[in-house]
């Protein structure tokens, strides 16, 4: 019965198109209860009224230091499609507690909940502009962000621009010490052990856009004590093309977030595989907290260096989070464009 049920509301969510907003969807009982997705939403923006969004605290916050609202403006289109445009503009939600070089700006919304230890499938669709113009620094779109109680921490799977545009880096931090100030509660360690102790876990890969197609730069995995240079550009297995503005894209991204070697992240681009680990995913030092998955505009200020970028709008849309592939997958068919 619980399946029939389950197949009668996904089949309903396909022939209702675009007419719900973060709707709930079903997992399938194949699924382990006890690895599956603490997320499992659709969310088109098709029932958010156009303007400044409204956000329900039980299912999105913002990162916010001053800005509000102000920089997400859901949009309508001509076809009546709407999506959300996020913009990030000199000064706001700056950051000036970073270390010297590296202050920052942000227009980001996010979800987060307890989720070591669990699958997720994640899509959302993205599109830059005709008049977006991009900055010789980083622009992180998408973060997949394991907290900890205490110390600093960076992303597990961060997907950023860099050098105008014209790189794309994936990857992130597996775990390690986020912090050379960080002991364990308890800890006798002294202070020179503490800053021996400092380590980071790192994977990733970088693309260069060559002809209009994304060739690996370089590749990171784990156990690596450096990057693996890759001189000859060698193609991405799938030959991944670079998005034109005034285009959507559609990404699809795969993690089991787990202190096992059965952990994994995957990411594909437009159905083309970027990026492909298989390993543990987490194990930092100190007491996990939450893991926040955040889509939005992330980037270093131009206030250290005394100059002013310009302002970044990047459009979303469909964004979906669920318990497994195949569902996510039905979910991305049913809302393909003709």
């Amino acid at each position: 019965m619980k399946k029939l049920l389950y197949i009668f509301l996904v089949l309903m969510c396909f022939t209702n198109g675009n007419s719900y907003s973060w709707e709930k969807v079903l997992f399938p009982d194949h699924v382990d209860k006890k690895t599956k997705s603490p997320w499992n939403f659709f969310e088109n923006f098709e029932k958010r009224k156009e303007g400044r969004l409204r956000i329900n605290k039980n299912k999105f916050t913002i990162n916010d230091k001053g800005t509000g609202l102000k920089p997400f403006i859901i949009h309508k289109e001509t076809d009546g499609n709407k999506y959300l445009a996020v913009t990030v503009k000199h000064g706001w939600n700056h950051d000036p507690y970073m270390k010297k070089g590296r202050e920052t700006e942000r227009a980001e919304f996010q979800t987060c909940k307890k989720a070591l230890d669990k699958e997720m499938w994640i899509s959302f669709k993205k599109r830059l502009p005709q008049d977006f113009t991009h900055i010789d620094d980083r622009l992180m779109f998408f973060q997949f962000k394991n907290q900890i109680k205490k110390g600093g921490k960076s992303p597990l799977l961060g997907i950023r621009y860099y050098k105008n545009g014209n790189q794309l880096k994936i990857g992130g931090d597996t775990g390690g010490n986020a912090s050379k100030n960080f002991r364990q509660k308890g800890s006798a360690m002294s202070s020179s052990e503490v800053r021996e102790e400092k380590y980071i876990h790192r994977i990733g890969a970088k693309y260069k856009n060559k002809g209009g197609d994304w060739f690996v730069r370089w590749e990171k995995d784990r156990e690596d004590d450096k990057n693996k240079d890759r001189d000859d550009l060698r193609f991405t297995t799938n030959n991944a093309s670079v998005t034109p503005l005034g285009e959507w894209s559609t990404y699809k991204i795969g993690i089991y977030n787990t202190r096992g070697k059965d952990g994994f992240v995957k990411v594909y681009k437009d159905n083309e595989l970027m990026f492909d680990y298989k390993g543990i995913t987490y194990d930092w030092s100190g007491p996990y907290d939450e893991t926040c998955i955040r889509v939005g505009a992330y980037r270093d200020s131009g206030k250290q260096f005394g100059i002013e970028y310009p302002d970044q709008t990047i459009h979303f849309d469909d964004f979906i989070v669920v318990s497994d592939e195949n569902t996510l997958d039905q979910l991305i068919r049913k809302n393909e464009k003709p």
